[in-house]
């Protein structure tokens, strides 16, 4: 299996100010995103600002626990409708939220457009560990499984499995360790997200005692129903604890899928205090807690590929077809964003493509778009 270096946050969005040295960072006065190109032959423009269409970004972990960013113009009036364009990157090579240097992806010179969807029957997969620099050696338990080595197991039922990792932090200035112990709930057998780690703000830290806003992840399909903290059960969406460092302390928290009704948790146990990592920016100190990425075994992963969804007169097109076989995306650049994107840290991609769609459970009606030219807006990690 090929290994992605991956993590949930859910999808997790947090600002960043890490400067990036593919390309020279011009100033940006009021830039806008747009499309445009022939649509069947005839010209079309679609920019944010015009037609009530506003520019959105995210990145988050698809169902097979791979890294997805994704651009798109939706409707102002209606947010949580779908989006009217939207492009995805799929980043095969992985992105780690609590690192910088992130944005690899975008320094490709073109990238191929996937020509299927991609697939799973989800019974295999691979564990990784993301949140802190320092977790060399990771002991990944997943009872229930057949473990095939360190970091694959099989399943040979559906259900829900308890994923574990447990490894020591090194402290600075001293011959301890921070025992961590990390327990994740997964659903095998199907798509489904059933945990994700929570969120949290250092507000004080010192040799003997941590102050930490914790703080509900917003992912589409999962809600977080309660924390238990060191025994103590709590309701609230944020909270703010004290953690003494010299004793072990125990965070959880519980979810349920709003879809299927099915309920999972994340935990994490420390006996040296919560491990916190560095934020990229200064000013933004909200993090992801360390957590495992589990990468399901995808017959057809799509690494480094590129999709579109576009609805047009009512109607919803998709370019994963055959028909793209040479079809590419091609880059010629990337930017800083300076007015962000909902309030995140921004980047501009410069493209030129063209691409055959084809009409969701239609694949004859096909939609050709020429020539185009592109802005899109991506919001970066912290």
């Amino acid at each position: 299996m090929k290994r992605s270096i991956l993590f949930l946050v859910g999808i997790i969005l947090i600002a960043s100010s890490c400067e990036h040295k593919d390309y020279e960072d011009p100033a940006i006065e009021t830039p806008v995103f747009t499309i445009s190109g022939y649509r069947n032959g005839e010209p079309f423009t679609l920019s944010a600002g015009d037609n009530g269409l506003i520019q959105t970004g995210s990145i988050e972990r698809n169902k097979y626990g791979v890294m997805e960013w994704t651009s798109a113009f939706i409707s102002g009036s209606c947010p949580a409708c779908d989006p009217e364009f939207s492009l995805t990157i799929n980043d095969g090579e992985g992105v780690d939220l609590s690192d910088c240097e992130n944005l690899e992806i975008f320094s490709n010179d073109q990238l191929q457009f996937a020509q299927v969807a991609s697939a799973s029957d989800f019974q295999e997969c691979e564990l990784s560990l993301e949140g802190t620099d320092d977790s060399e050696e990771v002991t990944f338990l997943v009872p229930g499984s057949t473990t095939l080595d360190e970091t694959n197991f099989s399943f040979e039922s559906e259900g829900v499995y308890q994923v574990i990792a447990d490894y020591d932090l090194e402290l600075e200035g001293s011959s301890e360790e921070n025992e961590i112990h990390i327990h994740q709930s997964i659903y095998a057998g199907s798509h489904q997200r059933i945990s994700a780690p929570f969120l949290y703000e250092v507000l004080h830290d010192d040799d003997d005692e941590q102050e930490l806003r914790l703080i509900s992840p917003n992912l589409p399909g999962l809600r977080a129903t309660r924390w238990e903290i060191n025994g103590i059960v709590d309701e609230q969406e944020s909270i703010i604890r004290v953690f003494q460092t010299n004793i072990e302390n125990s965070v959880a928290i519980f979810y349920v899928n709003d879809i299927t009704g099915i309920e999972g948790s994340y935990s994490i146990r420390f006996n040296r205090g919560f491990p916190i990592d560095e934020a990229c920016d200064e000013d933004h100190h909200v993090m992801p807690a360390p957590a495992i990425n589990v990468a399901w075994e995808a017959g057809e992963p799509n690494y480094e590929k590129v999709f579109i969804t576009y609805r047009w007169q009512g109607k919803t097109y998709v370019s994963t077809t055959p028909l793209n076989s040479d079809s590419t995306m091609n880059f010629s650049g990337y930017q800083n964003f300076a007015a962000a994107l909902q309030g995140n840290n921004a980047i501009q991609l410069n493209t030129a493509f063209s691409v055959k769609l084809v009409e969701l459970g239609n694949e004859s009606n096909v939609l050709e778009l020429t020539d185009c030219k592109a802005t899109f807006g991506f919001v970066e990690p912290h």
